[in-house]
């Protein structure tokens, strides 16, 4: 593979303070490639440098769940259309997926391109098989029965497979507010949009009616689909570095319970598609998360004990979390 056949797509809002630093790094480890910024917002635009092409597309807006005030945007159709616009402007056969608040810390993920090649056919979906991250892949076995939840934190493929997996309609007004009465009003969470949108369009028959519609034959296609046309990178093999305390593992260990580690796709690789495959003995990554969903426990219960003698839900809240942060940060 040659690194001047790589272009790498930063797609995402301005944030001041790093994107910048993600296009800096970028340049310290592909400094012949071309980088695309795409994005929905003018705001900020004009403090951002480095990148060699900007793309700004019409916002499409975002679904807001205003009896849920914790609740983050739905930014889907967002990410539809900026992440499209930039890939369709991509004139080299590789592209790397990356969101503008992460950096890269290497170009090391590259080694695992053709480690994993075989598939099988009758679930084949790309070309070549995309890098994308464990986290956050939820497997649909765990506390979290999400099936077809793919992670969009960054991709690595050839272009013509993402923008075959990013060409999909945007997410209507009735599937964003699919259900009223329920704690999760929309029918699919935007990441199974993305994918299960994706699967349709290419023929394929997904008989998953909404979010967490967890049956065994959609469990059984959501692996087989992951094992045939993606490798699932940790953060640290992807080389990325996220800048956001909500991908931090030991702050919020119990977001990560749910999600594969890549031991455990190697696992869906050998079920599904390689039964000679080897797979270590021993899956580390789990073994840290598990350690650190432990000590989250121990420490929350002890923040929850601090803040109960003073007045106020918002305030208890508050010094529970400056606990919280301040010991597991350490």
């Amino acid at each position: 593979m040659i690194k001047k056949d790589i272009t790498v797509l930063i797609q995402g809002p301005v944030y001041p303070d790093i994107t910048n630093d993600t296009i800096k790094s970028v340049r310290c480890f592909f400094p012949e490639v071309q980088i695309i910024y795409s994005s929905c917002t003018k705001e900020h635009i004009d403090t951002v440098n480095g990148y060699d092409q900007l793309i700004l597309v019409d916002d499409p807006g975002s679904f807001i769940y205003p009896d849920r005030p914790s609740e983050k945007e739905n930014n889907i159709n967002r990410q539809i259309m900026s992440t499209l616009a930039g890939l369709k402007a991509c004139q080299t056969k590789y592209v790397i997926k990356l969101r503008s608040d992460f950096l890269l810390t290497g170009n090391t993920f590259l080694d695992f391109w053709d480690k994993f090649q075989k598939v099988d056919e009758h679930y084949r979906v790309f070309d070549h098989k995309l890098l994308a991250c464990s986290y956050f892949s939820r497997n649909p076995n765990s506390d979290m029965p999400f099936p077809f939840h793919l992670s969009d934190v960054a991709f690595f493929g050839y272009t013509k497979d993402l923008i075959n997996l990013f060409d999909v309609p945007l997410m209507t007004k009735e599937e964003a507010y699919w259900n009223l009465k329920d704690k999760h009003q929309y029918q699919y969470i935007p990441e199974q949009y993305l994918f299960i949108n994706c699967l349709r369009k290419n023929g394929f028959r997904v008989d998953c009616d909404y979010y967490n519609d967890c049956s065994l034959q959609n469990i059984e296609q959501t692996e087989r689909f992951f094992a045939s046309n993606f490798v699932f990178l940790t953060f640290e093999q992807f080389n990325l570095k996220p800048t956001k305390k909500i991908f931090n593992r030991n702050l919020h260990p119990m977001d990560f319970q749910t999600c594969y580690t890549h031991i455990e796709w190697e696992y869906l690789y050998k079920k599904y598609v390689d039964q000679t495959h080897e797979i270590p003995q021993r899956d580390q990554e789990r073994s840290q998360i598990k350690k650190a969903s432990a000590r989250y426990k121990k420490v929350l219960f002890l923040a929850r004990l601090c803040a109960l003698p003073f007045k106020g839900k918002a305030r208890r809240k508050k010094i529970r979390n400056a606990i919280l942060e301040f010991f597991l940060k350490k």
